[in-house]
């Protein structure tokens, strides 16, 4: 019986050390489980768990205020989250406002900023703030903006409505005229100042041509921009219908108002010493005939043979080498600004023609 007794009380033992160590297991699983920290990051669904969450519990509130200004029992009412949630609304509201879609896009907005040599962006601007900035400049200094057209495609678009306007004129008869002295007083207004220097007397400018060097540069370089405007009034009707005859008429047009800064500088004597003495040289080659002569000066003018043509200084060793290479002789004016490489580029659009109309021994011509 003895035995018997002893091995239950051993059994009852060994039951509830089993049972003790259950529990303790227990408690250190959920004291683990409430030491862990808590989470870093939240993702998608969390974030839009809790804005719903938070929407209605606004509604809720709302409701609430309804309901108690009905019952008039304001005690069981929240006020101070009432509060907060109205200005919480006045907030997002203004937020709306601020970020209101601008009336240009960014990009031409950016654009036109630039254009006008102004920051792209302040500290804290906006999109819809830098908008109404430029809105306000555009009031204040209007300007004419050209960067970002394509000035040849505008051009070509000018010269088919004019040629379609002609079309019109000649098909209706009665009228022809009256449309006829309409097109010319508009032609007239509107190419007022390109044709002015093709209109000059070349006799008297031929005659100061003999005192300066500028006035003999413009007497050349009009002379070959009237040629140029005759050989292409002088073409066949069919030719001047075909998309190449239209395209070279094109060129002439845009060569002629990119050229009229040089022109007006050239009257005014205020064209600077290195690129007159560049223009001149080119203007004397092309009398000679020695097109590739003017073509190298036309070069030296565009982008010189400086080895760092851009105004490269600090460039190690090489120092006070490049240093004293830059001179005004030796720097790209292409570089300088947009009105410059624009004439330069009508120039050697004139040196073309003037090869075209006066060839001479291939070995002295370009091309």
């Amino acid at each position: 019986m003895k035995s018997l007794k002893e091995q239950l009380q051993i059994e009852k033992k060994r039951k509830e050390a089993l049972l003790n160590k259950d529990e303790s297991s227990i408690n250190s699983n959920t004291s683990t489980a409430d030491q862990q920290p808590t989470k870093k990051y939240k993702t998608r669904g969390e974030i839009e768990k809790e804005q719903r969450e938070k929407k209605e519990e606004e509604k809720r509130l709302k409701q609430k205020l309804k309901d108690s200004n009905n019952n008039n029992n304001n005690n069981d009412i929240d006020k101070d989250k009432v509060k907060q949630l109205d200005q919480q609304e006045k907030e997002k509201e203004e937020e709306k406002k601020k970020l209101r879609e601008p009336f240009l896009p960014k990009h031409i907005v950016i654009q036109r900023l630039r254009e006008r040599k102004q920051p792209i962006t302040y500290f804290g601007e906006d999109d819809y703030t830098r908008a109404e900035r430029l809105r306000h400049l555009e009031e204040d200094d209007p300007i004419e903006y050209t960067k970002g057209e394509n000035e040849f495609a505008n051009i070509l678009k000018q010269i088919e409505s004019n040629q379609k306007f002609k079309k019109d004129d000649q098909l209706d008869s009665n009228s022809s005229s009256n449309s006829n002295n309409n097109k010319t007083d508009k032609d007239s207004n509107g190419k007022k100042d390109d044709n002015n220097y093709l209109n000059m007397d070349l006799s008297a400018l031929f005659e100061e041509s003999k005192k300066s060097k500028e006035a003999g540069i413009l007497f050349f370089l009009t002379g070959l921009m009237r040629e140029w405007q005759e050989n292409l009034d002088n073409r066949a009707e069919e030719e001047k219908k075909s998309r190449q005859g239209k395209l070279t008429e094109a060129t002439f047009v845009q060569c002629l108002a990119h050229i009229q800064p040089l022109f007006n500088q050239l009257t005014a004597k205020t064209l600077p010493d290195d690129i007159l003495q560049h223009i001149h040289g080119i203007v004397e080659s092309c009398k000679a005939r020695e097109y590739v002569k003017a073509n190298d000066e036309y070069l030296q003018m565009a982008i010189g043979n400086a080895p760092w043509p851009m105004g490269v200084t600090m460039v190690g060793i090489h120092e006070r080498s490049s240093r004293e290479k830059i001179f005004s002789n030796q720097v790209a004016h292409v570089l300088n600004d947009e009105t410059q490489r624009k004439y330069i580029q009508a120039v050697k659009r004139l040196i073309t023609f003037c090869q075209t109309q006066y060839p001479a021994l291939p070995s002295k011509c370009v091309g």
